[in-house]
């Protein structure tokens, strides 16, 4: 599937399904990587997060090994064919373990106080650790929901049946949820949700990751999780683009937007830049 036929799918259908992206041996580090950090979690409670279900949050601050996934190329150009200027919202694993119940249908959206239909505020990724089947809890979906208000009694909802190594990609509008378990073994995902720049993060990207460990990331990792400024005016710091607290050469804001407010805009290239 191309990328345009992918971002296609994505705006009409409010989902698309990139099948055998991932290499086997990234898959595998994954996999050990967040082993030990699920066996020490507890389950979770209530309908929504489930009774048999574990999670691990604030996985940026906790390996590297999800960094692939996260900044994955086909999966940045939907996200930029939507969102335009994506950041990370949360990373979380989720492991749905025998005899959990399926979560309730919802939107990601609803959050946010904006009149429906609007454009694209969230969009969702679902990475197939393990086999996602209908059998063992895997997501389901209200095709083309994204900017629906309620639903019918009985919707029509597809699975994302994937194999390891595919990733679900959805619109965070879409009515979806989690499966019910009725197989013998878990399933095992990485949800990476993203929003638009102007939106606040589920996560506090720039707490939650330590700075020590924020500065071992590259420049254009750090931007994909926060560390950036939307059009020169949202997250500055000191009058100061959030990367130079990290001591990184960044263009310099010199107007804070102002050019933008008036309707002029200037030639990023003559910017100069700050010393590290």
């Amino acid at each position: 599937m191309s990328n345009g036929q992918a971002l296609e799918e994505l705006r009409t259908d409010g989902y698309v399904i990139l099948r055998d992206v991932l290499p086997d041996p990234v898959l595998e580090e994954v996999c050990n990587a967040l082993r030990p950090l699920l066996d020490c979690q507890a389950w979770g409670k209530g309908e929504f997060f489930g009774n048999r279900t574990r999670r691990v949050h604030n996985i940026l601050a906790k390996t590297r090994a999800v960094d692939p996934l996260v900044a994955h190329a086909a999966v940045l150009e939907l996200l930029r064919g939507t969102l335009i200027q994506p950041q990370v919202s949360i990373v979380n694993a989720i492991e749905i373990h025998p005899g959990e119940t399926a979560q309730f249908l919802h939107q990601d959206d609803v959050i946010f106080p904006i009149a429906r239909p609007h454009p694209p505020l969230i969009v969702n990724t679902m990475w197939a650790l393990t086999e996602f089947t209908a059998e063992n809890g895997a997501t389901r979906l209200v095709p083309r929901s994204q900017d629906a208000t309620e639903l019918d009694e009985n919707p029509l909802t597809v699975t994302a049946e994937m194999e390891p190594g595919s990733v679900l990609v959805w619109n965070g509008g879409l009515f979806h949820g989690g499966g019910a378990n009725h197989a013998q073994r878990s399933r095992l995902g990485l949800n990476v949700n993203y929003n638009c720049p102007w939106l606040r993060q589920q996560e506090n990207q720039y707490l939650a990751i330590p700075r020590e460990v924020a500065a071992s990331l590259s420049d254009e990792f750090l931007r994909l999780v926060g560390y950036d400024a939307h059009i020169d005016i949202y997250g500055l710091v000191d009058h100061r683009h959030p990367l130079s607290v990290l001591g990184r050469d960044v263009p310099s804001i010199a107007s804070a937007g102002g050019e933008i407010l008036s309707g002029v805009t200037t030639d990023s290239n003559e910017a100069e830049t700050y010393p590290s």
